[in-house]
């Protein structure tokens, strides 16, 4: 499939013309990793069968901000972040739609009959195993191959993707981030898993230690932060210029710290980046957060932090 330029669509457009035989996937998508790429190569081998136009229907929003205001979304990627994993796939046309009230009291048949086939005219729908759409999830494979029956459009189920003999989703990655296992979300993402902030003024006791710090303020407050502890990590400017180091996640127990903090320490790296924005790549995380009994022990262990994170990346290049 041929990577063109990417059009997004807030709204499900009116398809006058606009799409040659629409192949369409909805879902939420967030991480695009391996399970949802089997889906889209399955959408675009569809497209091209069709000598059509595969089409992602995905959402600005988690669908959890309308229905768990109160509680933290907790994603993998942006809405920008997967529109451009999503592309670098293939995929040139992206409906990003707002999850609303009004959207989620769509009855499956509603979105199923004057939005994909009255407004896109789809040809096909692909969809993953568990995938379900309209109000109350009504919208499951079973429905659509009854639909399927009546309305001539064809219906492609994608099977899941297992990893560690579980069935891989989004939930999975999340648990696999936030327990710090930073490999498993490197191979189920396809690539190592970040967070973009801005450098931001901290205590400023790393340096006193010997071991000066950037702290780094995520961009997005709903991304995951990884689980406490200690990682082998690399830090990209604006540049593109890429350095190593060791990086904590946590409350810093040892000086009774209450504010929780991501910091990482630049391997031979020495000038002043307060309020750069920054992209954090987690490569292993090496060991818990712990409370030192004085300050000699913690600066004996950041230093064996050191060799041991120097060595993971040299065995790395």
């Amino acid at each position: 499939m041929k990577r063109s330029e990417l059009i997004i669509y807030n709204e499900i457009p009116e398809n006058n013309g606009l799409f040659i035989n629409p192949v369409v996937t909805i879902g939420n998508f967030d991480g695009v990793h391996a399970g949802h790429r089997k889906i889209i190569q399955k959408l675009i081998s569809s497209s091209v069968k069709h000598n059509g136009v595969p089409i992602v229907i995905t959402f600005k929003n988690h669908p959890r901000t309308l229905f768990r205001p109160e509680s933290p979304c907790r994603i993998v990627t942006t809405a920008e972040e997967k529109q451009q994993l999503l592309h670098s796939l293939g995929v040139n046309h992206i409906i990003m739609l707002q999850f609303t009230r009004e959207l989620s009291n769509l009855t499956a048949d509603q979105f199923y009959n004057e939005l994909l086939i009255g407004r896109l005219k789809i040809k096909e729908i692909v969809i993953g195993h568990d995938h379900a759409f309209g109000k109350n999830r009504e919208g499951n494979i079973d429905y659509l191959m009854k639909l399927s029956e009546k309305t001539g459009i064809i219906v492609t189920r994608v099977e899941e993707e297992i990893c560690n003999d579980k069935v891989i989703s989004s939930t999975f990655l999340r648990d696999v981030i936030d327990n710090g296992n930073m490999d498993i979300a490197a191979m189920l993402l396809g690539m190592r898993y970040s967070l973009t902030g801005k450098v931001v003024k901290g205590a400023g006791r790393g340096k006193g230690l010997g071991f000066p710090t950037a702290n780094v303020l995520p961009d997005n407050s709903d991304k995951i932060v990884p689980n406490n502890g200690v990682y082998a990590a690399s830090i990209m400017f604006s540049d593109n210029s890429v350095y190593y180091g060791m990086l904590n996640i946590g409350y810093k127990p040892t000086f009774d710290d209450k504010t929780r903090t991501i910091e990482i320490n630049i391997f031979d790296f020495n000038r002043d980046i307060y309020g750069e924005t920054v992209a954090i790549e987690f490569f292993q995380r090496i060991r818990d957060e712990v409370k030192f009994d004085s300050i000699d022990s913690l600066i004996k262990q950041i230093k064996s932090d050191e060799v041991q994170i120097r060595k993971i990346f040299s065995e790395k290049n």
